[in-house]
């Protein structure tokens, strides 16, 4: 895989909205039908305002002990929203979301919001990116790293998650090493 794959081949979609006087009891309950651990909050003609992450609702309702169907989302909403074109490559998503430290960005062009992009998808993508990822953390970012032989990624011969090395230019867990 080309290092130079652009979002909107890795962008998920549709991006599951909601408008600024939903309640945060709605918003979790959507958020835990959707399996999903963010909504993008638009305005009526569809316009990115801000983001309710999971984090949000823990932080700014439950932590203080506040009724979720007394909150609306405009009240804790992130409303500094960073945001990434479809265009973009998966490498400028990773750098994007270790310098902004966030784990989502939804995809915009103009003020049409198109799809979401997360640090899953980037990795169900490709170990190699991760593996980028993973050393522009020691820089500065939260994203976990194991060391030089290790990363985190998907085994290319049993495609199970978790802890990779590189072995004769594919990623290999230690399982399928063994048994090579």
């Amino acid at each position: 895989m080309e290092v130079n794959m652009v979002v909107s081949d890795a962008m998920s979609t549709p991006v599951i909205t909601v408008n600024v006087d939903t309640t945060a009891y709605d918003v979790a309950n959507i958020m835990k039908d959707n399996n999903i651990g963010c909504v993008v909050v638009v305005e009526k003609d569809s316009k990115p305002l801000g983001i309710v992450t999971e984090r949000d609702l823990v932080i700014n309702i439950v932590a203080k002990n506040l009724k979720p169907k007394d909150v609306l989302i405009k009240d804790i909403m992130t409303t500094k929203l960073v945001v990434i074109s479809p265009t973009a490559t998966l490498m400028d998503a990773a750098k994007k979301m270790t310098e902004k430290n966030v784990k989502r960005l939804p995809v915009v062009e103009g003020d049409k919001l198109l799809g979401i992009i997360t640090v899953s998808d980037i990795t169900k993508i490709s170990p190699k990116i991760f593996e980028i990822m993973s050393e522009m953390s020691k820089m500065g970012g939260e994203l976990p790293y194991r060391g030089d032989e290790y990363i985190e990624g998907i085994c290319e011969v049993c495609g199970s998650q978790g802890p990779v090395r590189l072995v004769n230019g594919r990623y290999i867990c230690d399982n399928c090493i063994d048994e090579l």
